[in-house]
């Protein structure tokens, strides 16, 4: 049995980020989204769209490791060197010069790593003779660098740039839209001049709508995003593959798309959690796959944490598993991170986003009912109106605040998610990425709302018995 140190808990559920994960261990667990082969695909410019948490930097990260390993030519380019790239295309005031100023510092950085990967001479020896090329000469020399790359044993005369972490420091401002709206204007411009210039690139969801909705030109690149979305299901069989090559297993997307989400249960997570949970209420003996992945916000990273938190409670009192007491005890810590990371990266977008959220707690009379956290479209309206009167919101963009356009940002953040139950009382529930219209200002589609259960202990720490009965809908 594992002893759940800080390091074991690490290499068991895998680090936060993908970038910083050991190599061997990384390439080991890592499970095969569907949007792999979209990403990977013989295309010029693929674009990975996703919230915070759903694995982009995981899917860019494994491509790359294998671009290094078939020795097709490929470049990382890091968060610090952005900065300074950043920084000199901001200085450009017009848009079409920031275009200008991508091309080039994307030309440069690519043409002069390049020359060193090839014929193994230093950035420094390059960089300003580089520099002083045209566009259209940069070009030809990184053209020229590839064919020599091929004839010196490279698989192919094409490069791949990754690019990730490019909304950094993002503050939802027009200067951001622009930069970014700027930046997948020139990758289409340079991949149109030489398709053997490739683009991936990781965008979080929010970014690439505020891109989307403010500059028409990118209506052109919508067919290379890749929408990266995971259900309940693949989370599930990621956090299996993770356990199970910890403890020397080395089983396929394949050898795990035969095991029935009972049987995961009590053969894979049994080995690190109790399989079935024993805490009381409407959850009490139920599946823990089935704790697990309802309060998971169709991320794996949420999985993660969730293990992370009850494994730490389970090492503090000595346990051999994660027994329900320390999932159960895990809850609220895990309510309140989920919360304030929802905060953080919204926030720019919303200022005051931390009163809206908070404001969004049942009152006493809501709690005594098992409705506390649904709401009907007119319920929802009444109770953003009643929050409006209290705090004084804003959308940094200047969109209007209105309770319908506060029902979109709740819904496009997954706050919210979209609630439908048919007449069998089967439940749909959709989030923002897979059916961003339903929170339209214009158009009703029979759905109703419901808050996320992994912020439901952050809006109310003292009842926690109370927030598990108000899950049984």
């Amino acid at each position: 049995m594992p002893n759940f140190d800080d390091q074991t808990i690490e290499v068991l559920f895998g680090a936060d980020d993908a970038e910083n994960e050991e190599p061997a261990r990384f390439l080991a667990y890592f499970y095969f989204n569907r949007a792999y082969d979209s990403l990977v695909a013989n295309l010029p410019i693929r674009i990975l769209v996703g919230h915070k948490g759903v694995g982009k930097s995981a899917l860019l990260r494994r491509a790359y490791l294998d671009d290094c390993e078939k020795k097709h030519p490929s470049i990382w380019i890091q968060s610090s060197d952005l900065s300074p790239i950043k920084d000199r295309v901001s200085a450009a005031t017009e848009f079409s010069g920031r275009i200008e100023a991508w091309k080039r510092e994307i030309l440069i950085f690519l043409t002069t790593a390049t020359v060193e990967q090839v014929f193994g001479q230093s950035p420094e020896e390059n960089r300003t003779k580089i520099a002083a090329g045209s566009t259209q000469s940069l070009v030809k020399l990184l053209g020229k660098t590839l064919e020599e790359g091929e004839r010196r044993g490279y698989r192919a005369a094409a490069i791949n740039l990754y690019i990730d972490d490019i909304d950094r420091g993002w503050a939802a401002q027009q200067k951001d839209i622009s930069n970014i709206s700027a930046l997948l204007n020139a990758m289409r411009d340079i991949a149109g001049i030489d398709r053997r210039i490739r683009f991936r690139i990781g965008l979080r969801s929010d970014v690439y709508f505020l891109v989307r909705t403010s500059d028409e030109s990118t209506d052109k690149i919508e067919r290379n995003v890749i929408w990266l979305r995971w259900n309940n299901d693949e989370i599930l069989r990621l956090a299996a593959k993770r356990i199970e090559t910890f403890f020397g297993g080395t089983p396929s997307n394949e050898d795990l798309a035969k095991i029935q989400q009972s049987q995961i249960s009590q053969t894979v997570l049994s080995k690190v959690i109790d399989p079935t949970f024993r805490g009381l209420g409407h959850w009490s003996k139920r599946p823990i796959h089935v704790i697990l992945t309802s309060l998971t916000r169709a991320r794996p990273r949420d999985l993660v944490k969730l293990f992370q938190g009850a494994a730490k409670k389970a090492h503090a009192k000595n346990h051999q598993i994660i027994s329900s007491e320390d999932l159960e005890s895990s809850f609220q810590a895990y309510s309140q991170d989920r919360l304030q990371d929802v905060i953080n990266e919204f926030r720019s977008e919303l200022p005051e986003i931390e009163k809206l959220l908070l404001h969004m707690r049942p009152t006493k009379k809501q709690r005594r009912t098992a409705e506390s956290y649904q709401f009907t479209t007119d319920q929802l309206s009444v109770k953003l109106q009643e929050i409006m009167g209290h705090v004084s919101l804003r959308f940094t963009n200047g969109r209007y605040v209105t309770p319908r356009s506060l029902i979109q940002f709740l819904y496009k953040i997954d706050f919210i998610t979209a609630r439908k139950e048919d007449l069998a009382g089967k439940i749909d529930r959709k989030y923002f990425d897979e059916s961003r219209f339903l929170a339209s200002e214009i158009v009703e589609f029979g759905y109703d709302w419901e808050i996320h259960p992994a912020y439901r202990w952050a809006l109310q720490p003292q009842d926690i018995q109370d927030v598990i009965d108000s899950l049984r809908g």
